[in-house]
């Protein structure tokens, strides 16, 4: 049966209306829907974005020099539309680009990346660019392009590497600080990246006059350092050669102003290459000299007498008679050569590094008080130091302390400290009993704009007098101990010897030693410097033959360059 014309109209009209209400559902889904899925299609295939890299901030010494830059370098970027699918690019660029600076693995995937430009090289140098620039790879001008970027430059190589650390690469390849100040000030350094986006063609290629928007990076801030090039020159050189003079596993030097907590030297070796960091031995890359800890031995026995003091339990002529080994809680103790000197005033238990003296001492403290004056000269806790990387240290934190365990913390067993801890004790008793925060970083520069870091006052462990006793006392201890063989023709030195045997599972190694002196001098007091070899082994393992010559060693150079006065007579 034929249809009417009028029945066949409605039904064309019918279907028209449902093609037109799927063309504006269609429509509707496209631009409200998905809008923002196909425009950021759209934005993909015409235009291209670039990160700029921000230049990271300059690091320099407290005079100048620079120790960590950013040279200019390169990022290779690919236009995959433009390289022959036959070309063996990692083997055609390696002839002319580091292949380390390649990045292997996204050169691999290209087949399957949907990308038009990609990075597939970060680092280059303008040589090796130019060496690409010369070279005969097919369609090179329109596969590749350079853009500018930065990468970390260290000239002094190795030098201050343990405190400055190194750039590496996070998880989406930006650069990042790790260990040292490069990672403890990495928000001031690194800047902040910008962004360039260009409109190009179908085919990829960058629309001469088409749109181009900007947004510059902007630097990172510059740093200065408390640190002194000379000094630090001088003591990573003499550190080295004291190592190897010495036969120690490994060594650290730490000077610092007492008055401010500026340090002015820290040298460890071995240590590394910034640069390189990838090739360096773990240990290597620490800053022994905040991130490991030790027992530090007898140097303890100068805060524990400063504690007495302070407490005005001894007093410099106090009396201790020295007449055999004692046993505290079923362990016997005896000094550390075995021999006894009868009666000794305070002054002579530090002179002979008396164990037993100083564990008489430390019982008339009682272990709470002695911890308590421990942590307040900053053992056990951080110094607060502006270095990625502290340990804290170990005290006693249950009371109360079994007889051995408090004997041992008095003369440096039992208890672990890192060497900046002991640098800082001595520091406050050269300093009137007034601890500063130590720190390294003395300036820093935002856009021109100077920030000056002020010196922090920490706590006050003991009193002005106190200190002023400790001052006399640790004087006479080197002048008359056992490291007098050793000490200046020209200058009087304070300070305090450390041989430690170094703790073991279920023990000590009787054999090996860490050596440790920490001195100033007190007529002056422009610096405390630390010296530690771990292991040291010729002549022997006895601070007063090893870490006692380098120390004097060191601190006359500085005496020259500081132009402090012989006060001998």
């Amino acid at each position: 049966m034929r249809l009417s014309l009028t029945h066949r109209y409605n039904i064309f009209s019918y279907g028209v209306i449902v093609f037109c209400f799927f063309i504006v559902l269609r429509l509707f889904q496209i631009q409200v829907l998905n809008s923002a899925r196909y425009k950021a299609q759209a934005r993909e295939q015409q235009w291209s974005e670039y990160h700029l890299s921000a230049r990271r901030g300059n690091i320099y010494t407290s005079d100048g020099y620079p120790v960590a830059l950013s040279e200019t370098t390169y990022n290779l970027i690919l236009n995959r539309r433009e390289i022959d699918s036959s070309v063996n690019i990692f083997s055609e660029l390696s002839k002319y680009i580091d292949p380390a600076k390649l990045d292997k693995k996204t050169i691999s995937e290209l087949s399957s990346d949907k990308r038009n430009w990609i990075n597939i090289a970060q680092g280059i140098t303008w040589s090796e660019k130019e060496a690409f620039e010369e070279s005969e790879i097919v369609n090179k001008r329109k596969a590749f392009s350079f853009l500018p970027s930065y990468s970390r430059y260290y000239p002094e190589k190795n030098m201050l590497s343990n405190v400055l650390g190194f750039v590496g690469k996070d998880k989406l390849s930006n650069d990042i600080g790790y260990y040292g100040i490069e990672q403890y000030y990495d928000g001031d350094l690194r800047g902040q990246p910008g962004l360039l986006i260009q409109e190009r063609s179908a085919s990829g290629d960058p629309i001469l006059w088409g749109g181009v928007d900007r947004i510059d990076s902007i630097d990172g801030s510059d740093l200065y350092l408390t640190i002194d090039h000379y000094v630090q020159f001088l003591v990573e050189s003499k550190l080295k050669a004291g190592v190897e003079k010495y036969g120690a596993r490994s060594g650290t030097v730490i000077v610092i102003e007492p008055s401010t907590g500026h340090v002015i030297g820290m040298a460890n070796y071995p240590n590394f290459d910034p640069k390189d960091y990838q090739n360096a031995d773990s240990m290597d890359v620490l800053n022994r000299a905040i991130s490991t800890t030790y027992e530090p031995g007898s140097v303890m026995k100068g805060i524990t007498m400063s504690a007495a003091i302070d407490l005005g339990i001894v007093s410099p002529s106090t009396i201790y008679n020295d007449n055999g080994p004692k046993v505290f809680s079923g362990h016997k103790v005896d000094n550390w050569d075995g021999k006894h000197h009868g009666e000794e005033t305070m002054i002579e238990v530090l002179q002979h590094s008396n164990n037993l003296g100083a564990a008489w001492v430390g019982t008339k403290i009682g272990g709470k008080a002695l911890m308590e004056y421990f942590e307040d000269f900053s053992m056990g806790a951080y110094t607060n130091i502006d270095l990625d990387g502290e340990e804290t240290g170990i005290l006693y934190k249950n009371f109360p302390l079994k007889d051995i365990e408090l004997v041992n913390a008095s003369f440096g067993q039992g208890v672990a400290t890192t060497p900046m801890q002991i640098a800082v004790a001595f520091s406050a008793i050269a300093n009137d009993g007034i601890l500063m925060k130590p720190m390294v970083v003395s300036k820093i520069i935002t856009n021109k704009k100077e920030t000056i870091i002020k010196p922090v006052i920490g706590n006050r462990p003991i009193s002005k007098k106190t200190a002023d006793i400790m001052v006399d006392m640790l004087t006479q201890a080197v002048e008359g101990g056992e490291a007098k063989f050793f000490v200046s023709k020209k200058y009087k030195i304070a300070g305090k010897t450390g041989t430690a045997q170094i703790a073991v599972k279920g023990g000590y190694d009787k054999t090996k030693t860490n050596a440790t002196f920490v001195g100033f001098f007190p007529t002056y007091k422009n610096f405390v410097m630390l010296v530690k070899l771990e292991e040291p082994t010729s002549p022997s393992g006895y601070s007063a033959e090893t870490a006692v010559p380098l120390w004097m060693d060191i601190a006359e150079k500085l005496a020259g360059y500081y132009g402090i006065l012989p006060d001998k007579i």
